[in-house]
């Protein structure tokens, strides 16, 4: 056993470090990771055997975490406990102490698997420390939670424990509209989303939510009428899309009402395809560049145009002659300019 004083969110705390028998540990009710599959289950009595089940249930990161440790021979990294009277509850590390269990029932005679080491802080541990402790671990270590754990935790610390924007962005070294709109995606999945399609696997679904909220067109066109939070829900249960990143594209899709009633009858894909019919930009990577030139070029800002009219910007003069040459030559190849 030995003690060391570390700083634990610009607070110094000493703390023990020690081999702990695994018969003296409790696993976390409160991890993260299991959040989902406890909100599953509010009438039933939670054990500690179905914590261990949702920590592995399913679980492929759990699976690779086990042979990690078995053929490493342990961990590298303790775990992090708190000292209640007779035990040690298990704020940081749950998932590598049910290991600890699983390996010491298949290895009965090898001690190193019967203690884990581990932290120990003190029994009266102020629970922003165990907070801090929690978010360093699993937003900046080496088991990071996904990303509807992460909004998950985020919403605990703002709605029930008061913690502001601004002390989450000092915890988290996010945003305050990125912590506001994974705040606003978990409340949508919770209350509308996942109350229809409950699957655990819809989960997954939750950077679609995330993608909806920060879009600031899709923001302009909820308050327009033009999409609810509802129809977006069905859209997404429905399967209509395959990857978050397409949400980006949506409000396109619903200003053009071909393509707005291609996404209801199909799906996303037969939105596009409609839409480059009238703009290319909707399913090429090249277009849509294309499409922000020219919009820049129209705005240029009247400073600017004018010193490239004095000649005072000859680099600039330059590539407009060669967006120009090379524009021209292509217009040529295809037949739309006679040589």
């Amino acid at each position: 056993m030995s003690n060391i004083t570390v700083n634990l969110d610009g607070i110094p705390i000493e703390i023990k470090r020690l081999k702990i028998p695994l018969k003296q540990l409790i696993l976390d009710i409160e991890n993260p990771r299991i959040q989902y599959y406890l909100d599953t289950k509010l009438n039933d009595n939670i054990t500690q055997e179905k914590i261990k089940f949702a920590l592995a249930e399913g679980n492929e990161q759990y699976e690779k975490l086990k042979d990690h440790i078995e053929r490493n021979g342990g961990i590298y990294d303790p775990i992090w406990v708190v000292l209640k009277e007779n035990y040690y509850t298990v704020i940081e590390g749950n998932t590598r102490a049910f290991v600890y269990e699983e390996l010491s029932e298949k290895y009965v005679n090898d001690e190193k698997w019967k203690a884990i080491d581990a932290y120990v802080l003190p029994y009266k541990i102020n629970r922003d420390v165990i907070n801090f402790i929690r978010l360093e671990k699993h937003l900046f270590g080496p088991t990071p939670w996904d990303a509807y754990e992460k909004a998950r935790e985020l919403y605990r610390l703002n709605t029930q424990e008061d913690y502001s924007l601004k002390r989450l962005e000092q915890l988290t070294k996010l945003s305050a509209s990125d912590i506001r709109n994974n705040i606003q995606a978990y409340m949508d999945m919770e209350e509308q989303y996942l109350a229809k399609y409950n699957k655990p696997s819809e989960r997954l679904k939750f950077s679609y939510f995330v993608e909806f909220r920060k879009n600031k067109e899709l923001k302009k066109l909820v308050k327009e009428g033009k999409i609810s939070l509802m129809e977006f829900c069905d859209w997404v249960g429905e399967g209509k899309f395959k990857r978050g990143e397409e949400i980006r594209k949506l409000p396109l899709v619903l200003k053009d009402e071909q393509s707005r009633q291609a996404l209801i009858d199909d799906n996303f894909q037969a939105a596009l395809d409609q839409l480059e019919q009238k703009n290319p930009a909707a399913k090429s990577k090249l277009f849509e560049k294309i499409e922000d030139v020219i919009y820049d070029i129209e705005a240029l800002p009247f400073g600017e145009l004018d010193e490239i009219k004095r000649g005072l910007q000859p680099a600039k003069i330059d590539s407009l002659k060669r967006l120009h040459s090379v524009t021209t030559n292509l217009l040529k190849d295809i037949g739309t300019i006679k040589c």
